[in-house]
């Protein structure tokens, strides 16, 4: 492990253990958890926040783990192999998490939703254009996620293509958090949207930065070797 790499590893770390305790310290002090399960009579209501938030941090997480393995930020430490399993575990885990956020609402005494109304967009009762938003972008986890062990026979070119929806969906899902859930108004949930957001973009500016360096670089050998 090179020395570059280490001071990698320690500033994920601890730029990770910064978002946990910001959003948990802000979510606590909000009086979010102040309740008890036995005396609730909105437990449905609690669980789909609480999937949609978990789903939300899985999808951050998937997302730059991504980005770490396309910018190459983590090829010193981490194989391929396993690199790309941990990234097709966070999909799963978050379109699992999502998919059973949506279809929770189904049971929920305050909204009425219908099979139809969590799978097809701008359908359901409330705030149909954002809540329509995080449909969308279920569909396209689904096929990101999908896409996985398909990946040899889709190709390399067209899977990675397809790979580029994930930034649409983490845009979309974040829009449909911020402007749906309930829990925007919670300081701790602004900091983990904030805090995703910036880490996604800044990763993805050096992606894209490193992407459009490589003609160049070639064209450099190319000239030097002839």
């Amino acid at each position: 492990m090179t020395k570059s790499t280490k001071w990698i590893d320690l500033l994920v770390i601890a730029f990770s253990l910064a978002v946990i305790g910001a959003s948990a310290w802000g979510m606590l002090s909000s009086g979010v958890f102040n309740f008890a399960l036995h005396d609730d009579v909105q437990l449905t209501w609690h669980l789909i926040r609480s999937s949609g938030i978990v789903a939300y941090v899985l999808m951050v997480a998937s997302t730059v783990w991504g980005l770490f393995i396309s910018s190459q930020l983590v090829k010193d430490w981490s194989p391929g192999p396993i690199s790309i399993t941990l990234h097709s575990t966070l999909s799963w885990l978050a379109l699992t998490l999502g998919l059973g956020h949506g279809l929770l609402l189904m049971f929920d005494d305050y909204f009425t939703y219908s099979l139809g109304n969590v799978l097809i967009p701008f359908t359901g009762p409330y705030r149909p254009e954002v809540v329509g938003l995080g449909t969308v972008a279920l569909w396209m986890i689904i096929a990101v996620t999908l896409s996985f062990p398909l990946r040899k026979r889709l190709g390399h070119t067209l899977w990675k293509r397809l790979h580029y929806l994930s930034y649409a969906a983490f845009g979309l899902v974040t829009a449909h958090g911020l402007f749906a859930g309930t829990d925007a108004e919670h300081l701790g949930f602004r900091l983990l949207t904030g805090i995703g957001v910036l880490l996604v973009v800044l990763l993805l500016g050096m992606r894209l930065g490193r992407d459009q360096s490589k003609p160049a670089q070639a064209k450099a050998r190319k000239s030097a070797a002839s």
